[in-house]
């Protein structure tokens, strides 16, 4: 009787061990198991991760860099349009940047392949592109709250592109059109649909829509002269621009000057004006352009899309505005 009572408790207590202490080993080792298999899958998705980058020439340093997109795009907003624009008008940009890189990055691999600089970059003069230290460099104290708040934006909308039927956008920008956008058959020829004459109202209130360029007679016929050897300087210097054709935009299309005719554009850089939306006075042995607007004008204009944030409108609206007929997708090019 003892030895059947002693044997049960001992059946008992084997029946306890093996159902407290067995269920604890597997939580062990199922533990012990799974950093492994979450670290393989980490590892995975940073290797896809590390893998989505822009290969681009940094001239700051003279050499060939891979910067992983998100980071890039963190860097280009940074360098395209001020940190203290609203949250909206930075995620605009944001899109518009990705695609405008994504889509020089997706021609130049079909036409090079993969491996090579798709392009240019200067990231110590802040040309399409600064590096966090640049950023720490430029803006100090400033710097945290600034590239939170762009990063923050770029984080909400990165992937994000735009789309004319299953191709990308050549996704344009500028800082303030003249109070229209330009065609970009006017400016860059092609036709291109959703490139087009836009109403941007905004950037008539915008600081530094007008700005105004003086040149004696003496500086005017030096700049005319490096560019054309045979100019006509005889008839007087109030005849010397004639016969300006402009763009439904405003853009100055054509001008005659001392017998060439050429194009606003070309203009603009000669005088190093801030667009091609100009007149121009002669008077006291000056010419005087005045400018409105700041940049080529086709695409989106930054301080519209802050004009249009500021009014309420959300990033889609501003992109659908400035890009009418194009579509927003989600999609890692």
């Amino acid at each position: 009787m003892r030895f059947q009572i002693k044997r049960n408790m001992f059946f008992l207590l084997i029946m306890f061990v093996c159902m407290v202490f067995i269920p604890l080993l597997s939580i062990v080792i199922s533990k012990g198991r799974a950093p492994g298999l979450s670290d393989a899958g980490k590892n995975r998705n940073n290797q896809n991760s590390d893998e989505r980058y822009f290969c681009v020439f940094d001239e700051a340093v003279n050499k060939t860099v891979k910067i992983p997109e998100k980071e890039f795009i963190c860097g280009t907003v940074a360098t395209e349009m001020p940190a203290s624009f609203e949250t909206e008008a930075l995620k605009a940009q944001a899109v518009a940047s990705y695609t405008y890189f994504s889509r020089a990055k997706q021609e130049f691999q079909k036409k090079n392949g993969e491996g090579e600089a798709e392009f240019t970059v200067n990231s110590g003069k802040w040309k399409y592109y600064a590096d966090v230290q640049g950023m720490k460099s430029k803006w100090g104290d400033k710097f945290e709250e600034r590239y939170n708040k762009i990063k923050s934006a770029v984080d909400t909308v990165f992937g994000q592109v735009l789309e004319d039927g299953d191709n990308l956008i050549l996704a344009v920008y500028h800082a303030m059109s003249s109070g229209t956008t330009e065609k970009s058959k006017d400016v860059f020829g092609g036709d291109l649909k959703y490139l087009t004459n836009v109403s941007s109202p905004g950037d008539k209130h915008a600081e530094g829509y007008e700005t105004s360029a003086e040149f004696s007679l003496e500086e005017f016929k030096e700049i005319l002269g490096k560019s054309w050897s045979d100019c006509n300087f005889e008839a007087e210097p109030a005849q010397w621009i004639r016969d300006i054709e402009r763009t439904d935009a405003g853009m100055v299309k054509s001008v005659s000057i001392c017998g060439h005719r050429t194009n606003g554009r070309e203009v603009r850089t000669m005088f190093s004006l801030r667009s091609a939306d100009f007149d121009v006075e002669y008077g006291n042995e000056k010419f005087i352009f005045k400018v409105r607007g700041h940049g080529h004008g086709v695409g989106m204009s930054q301080y519209g899309a802050q004009f249009m944030a500021k009014q309420g409108a959300d990033y889609k609206q501003i992109l659908q505005w400035y890009y009418p007929g194009t579509t927003l997708v989600n999609r890692q090019i």
